[in-house]
């Protein structure tokens, strides 16, 4: 933020002058003298009264330091008026030493009685601040400056420069304290050190599922951590920030999840997708400052981690310290929560929507909307299951939505290594497990997620049989492995067995689904099991016995935190509770939930443990209800196709109605978002899908591809293959991104080998994906656009791609532009390298270039070969010469990122479209010199942005809304804004 830094010097100054007035005016009837004339009187000499000066001086800019940092906050306009009142205040006061006993030299007392003798009844906020701290250090100079006797100053003065640095060291440690800090702010570093080391330590970690009780392993998770892919829609706002901003020639592909998010993201994901783990890696890595790539912008910020499984029968955090839970609330400074995230510096990381209870979840959202509007700096970042928040639950908020896609083959093997590594498992079980998933279809189907893949981990370490081929077979082993197996291998005494333990379980399953909750008090628990072991005849152990044994032992409750209880993960919850409430007949319940996203997954596992009857009924029940209500029919529809995953027996007439129902209700689907929900039916919905797509409209056709494109199994890739022939641009873009989620070599081969393309054209988003181009028999030209993670620093991949015309790529290091000299490239991207070498050896036909590095550019001359029609830069040396870009006449577009100083765009003569893009910075536009020619102005800041200095123009300006902006109300009528978020 901008400071009138004029006004608050001349604050400082006027302080510095009346304690020195009031220091050497040492009988009362010299305070009415000037300081001139009291100087006069001691001080004889010149080269004396220029060191009272520089004293003085000295103090002031002191002072002025002190209330930059208490006055940042403000906007200009408020500090000058402001700060001018605090100046005529400090002047006209009594500070007389009776007036300063008076109030025990105190400068709370002192400033307490400016405000009853001057009241102001318009006072700002930073008038009371500015009042506050000026008080306190008047009256720390007067009390530090040391006392002396009639003409001794002189003697005073030779010690001048010890004296100024005594007092830097005063005003320093003084505490600046205020509505924010009310008892300053000299131990916040040391707790946020704290704060960051504990979260650092109890988050770093990554516990193993199936290796339970106290032998449980556990692998660092900075060291475990897997980076998984993401797909979604970029806003406007990033399309237009990214240079080839052309829907034709921009990259559609998938992105690991880092380099996905943005100041808000919503990321969303199935049961055990990884979700939790990666708001837990973003709070470890932010406490460690070690952020890489794009987040890097993230080192520095404080992460505040938030369960809303924790606050699914209470409130929500209501004040900022109440973000901090745990022992650390006991030695928390007062107002360091407020004061973090007032700053900027904070890091919401917000776990699980799904686990409140939907009539709850309108709620989550408006506590964000609050929270946002109070702290609109803060970086945040929200996960859900996709039932629970779909991609516009918060895009009022101006959140991206990404979703979490399946784990890759390459995934999976990184996965099972790092597993067998953290397990110490020998080497022959991990291969046994990588033969099975290479040479069994169904096996690798299920290690589709971080949850499943670790689950046949476990079960492929403790036994040597025949591994699970559904997801119900899967879950049934896996709790047998957790509840008995591993125990029993261990030699360790049985206390229940394995159906009691079962019991127990689906009945607190059961109770927490029913309350719609994921949590319950210990206390609680304790009574649910006192109270079912009445009725189980062959138990005997003691409640509180069984109690602690479960918690201990099962692997499959534990105590996140002490006096609560949760299951280790909640797709066990989920299948518990689903068997219970058939076993108990709860069908008529079951059907009264479907609606919910909370019971859709009980509901499909439940399918799986119910008897046919029992399943008839569900299906046939739920089915009519779609039929009753409208507003739900989709959602109960999806639900009764999914259920057939897990039914194991269904009467033919129930069969046939369901089948029916996805042919002519559910399928093709008609957008993207009906495509997305049509996905989490499974592999299944391949089989309902059209053969051919000549018939549908262009929307329809694409939303068919998109959904065979999110099964992602290998026979989608033959689903895939009938939609190849079709020409129309939005197939073709579908297939073209559906490429890097599958076999390279197989999808080239099968898929695109005989597909026209988009004339011609491919869209490639990986450096793997380059050695099949081959295969592709109509291709002609290839923008290759990679993602933020796929870093290089040698380029010469880009020499052996055939017709290559677009080139963006994220790059570390010195890089050499030689290898790009023999490519035609009409379009060049770099960004990330320290310094690019060899400049004159770019591409003569380049259009667009955007080059950013972290070295400033001190030489522009390279630009003299090109003729361009847009230019990206990174931030210019001083002493650059700009005029290489006064010859540069077909240059319509230019955009200087990081750039602090912007009278050297008076060189942009011909340009029509500016933009400027300061992440960090404020952006004064009164700073830009005269641009006749510029009728588009785009503005990035990640800080305030200063439009007084368009007063009167004629442009249009694009702005976000988010951004602060002083001087709105001054833009004439010739400036027209367009919000762009």
């Amino acid at each position: 933020m901008g400071l009138e830094i004029q006004a608050v010097s001349r604050l400082g100054q006027s302080v510095a002058m009346r304690a020195a007035t009031e220091w050497l005016a040492v009988h009362t009837d010299e305070r009415t003298a000037s300081l001139t004339e009291l100087a006069a009187a001691e001080l004889t000499k010149p080269t004396q009264r220029a060191k009272l000066d520089t004293l003085i001086q000295h103090i002031g800019h002191q002072v002025t330091e002190q209330l930059e940092s208490a006055l940042e906050r403000f906007p200009d306009n408020e500090i000058a008026s402001s700060l001018q009142a605090v100046e005529e205040a400090m002047s006209s006061v009594d500070l007389s030493d009776t007036a300063l006993l008076t109030d025990d030299a105190d400068p709370e007392a002192l400033a307490q009685r400016i405000r009853h003798s001057l009241p102001r009844s318009d006072s700002s906020r930073c008038y009371e601040v500015a009042l506050d701290q000026s008080c306190r250090y008047l009256v720390q100079i007067i009390r530090q400056l040391p006392s002396f006797q009639p003409r001794a100053l002189a003697e005073v003065l030779s010690r001048a420069t010890a004296q100024a640095a005594l007092l830097d060291e005063v005003l320093a440690r003084l505490p600046r304290t205020s509505l924010y800090a009310p008892q300053g702010t000299d131990t916040d570093e040391e707790f946020r050190d704290e704060y960051l080391r504990h979260l650092a330590t109890n988050l770093d970690f990554l516990e193993l599922l199936g290796l339970s009780g106290k032998e449980k392993s556990r692998l660092p998770l900075s060291v475990a951590y897997l980076s998984l892919t993401v797909s979604g829609h970029a806003r406007q706002e990033d399309q237009r920030r990214n240079w080839f901003s052309d829907a034709e020639h921009r990259a559609v592909a998938s992105v690991r999840v880092e380099s996905a998010l943005v100041d808000r993201t919503l990321v969303l994901g199935d049961a055990g997708s990884g979700k939790t783990t990666l708001l837990d890696w973003l709070a470890v890595t932010a406490a460690r400052s070690g952020f890489t790539g794009e987040l890097q912008r993230w080192n520095g910020l404080v992460p505040l981690p938030v369960r809303l499984r924790a606050y699914a029968d209470g409130p929500l955090p209501e004040r900022p310290e109440e973000l901090i839970t745990g022992w650390l609330t006991g030695i928390m400074p007062a107002g360091w929560a407020l004061r973090v995230l007032r700053a900027g510096r904070g890091l919401l990381l917000v776990d699980g929507v799904d686990e409140v209870p939907p009539e709850k979840r309108h709620k989550v959202h408006r506590w964000l909307r609050t929270f946002l509007n109070t702290f609109p700096s803060t970086q945040v970042v929200v996960t859900a299951r996709p039932a629970a928040a779909d991609r516009e639950w918060l895009s009022e908020l101006d959140f991206r939505t990404v979703e979490l896609e399946q784990m890759r083959p390459s995934d999976v093997k990184v996965f099972l290594q790092r597993w067998h590594e953290a397990a110490g498992a020998p080497d022959e079980v991990h291969r046994r497990l990588s033969n099975q998933l290479a040479g069994r279809q169904h096996l690798r189907a299920l290690a589709s997620s971080p949850l499943l893949c670790a689950m046949l981990c476990a079960l492929n370490l403790s036994r040597v049989s025949e591994l699970p081929h559904t997801r119900m077979e899967l879950y049934a082993a896996a709790l047998t492995m957790l509840l008995d197996l591993r125990d029993a291998e261990r030699g360790l005494a049985r206390m229940l067995t394995t159906s009691d333990k079962t019991v127990l379980l689906g009945d607190l399953a059961w109770r927490l689904t029913l309350g719609d909750r994921s949590q319950l008090p210990t206390a609680r628990v304790r009574e649910h099991i006192a109270r079912k072991v009445c009725s189980m005849p062959n138990v005997h152990d003691d409640p509180d016995t069984i109690t602690t044994h479960l918690l201990e032992r099962s692997g499959v409750i534990r105590e996140p935190v002490p006096g609560r209880v949760d299951f280790v993960h909640r797709t066990f919850q989920e299948y518990l509770a689903g068997a219970e409430a058939m076993h108990d007949g709860q069908v008529e319940t079951l059907v009264a939930h479907a609606h919910q996203d909370s019971w859709a997954e009980t509901i499909v596992l439940a399918c799986g443990h119910g008897q046919r009857t029992q399943v008839n009924e569900l299906l046939t029940e739920v089915l009519d209800r779609a039929d009753r209500e409208p507003v739900n029919s989709r959602k109960l529809r999806l639900l009764a196709a999914t259920c057939l995953e897990t039914a194991r027996d269904l009467d033919a007439t129930v069969y046939d109605r369901v089948n029916r129902m996805i042919e002519e209700q559910l399928v093709p689907p008609r957008d993207l978002e009906e495509a997305a929900s049509l996905a989490m039916v499974g592999q299944r919905i391949l089989r309902y899908l059209p053969q051919d797509l000549t018939r549908l409209p262009d929307k329809v056709a694409k939303a068919t591809v998109r959904a065979a494109r999110l099964i992602g199994s290998p026979e989608a890739i033959s689903q895939l293959t009938l939609y190849a022939q079709d020409p129309r641009g939005g197939v073709q873009r579908e297939l073209q991104e559906a490429w890097v989620h599958f076999e390279p070599r197989r999808f080239a081969e099968e898929v695109l080998a005989h597909a026209p393309l988009i004339k011609g054209s491919i869209s490639v988003a990986s450096v793997r994906l380059l050695p099949h181009l081959t295969a592709l028999q109509h291709l002609r030209t290839v923008d290759l656009a990679l993602p933020e993670h796929e870093v290089h620093q040698d380029l010469s991949f880009a020499q052996a791609v055939t017709g290559l015309r677009f080139l963006g790529v994220p790059v570390a290091g010195e890089v050499s532009l030689s290898q790009l000299s023999t490519c035609r490239l009409s379009m060049l991207a770099l960004n990330g390298a320290d310094r690019y070498l060899n400049l004159e050896q770019l591409p003569l036909g380049l259009l667009n270039l955007a080059l950013f590095q972290r070295a400033q550019w001190d030489d522009l001359n390279f630009l003299r070969r090109l003729d361009l029609f847009r230019l990206d830069l990174s931030q210019v040396a001083a002493n650059c010469d700009l005029s290489v870009l006064s010859g540069m006449t077909r240059l319509d577009t230019f955009s200087c990122r990081g750039w602090t100083d912007y009278r050297a765009l008076s060189s942009l003569a011909h340009v029509a479209t500016l933009q400027i893009d300061s992440p960090r910075a404020p952006v004064n536009l009164g700073d830009l010199p005269e641009l006749p020619e510029i009728d588009t102005l785009i503005v990035r800041s990640g800080a305030q942005i200063d439009l007084r200095g368009l007063a009167g123009k004629t442009l249009r300006l694009e702005l976000r809304r988010r951004q602060r902006h002083v001087g709105r109300d001054e833009l004439g009528p010739g400036v027209t804004i367009n919000w762009v978020d």
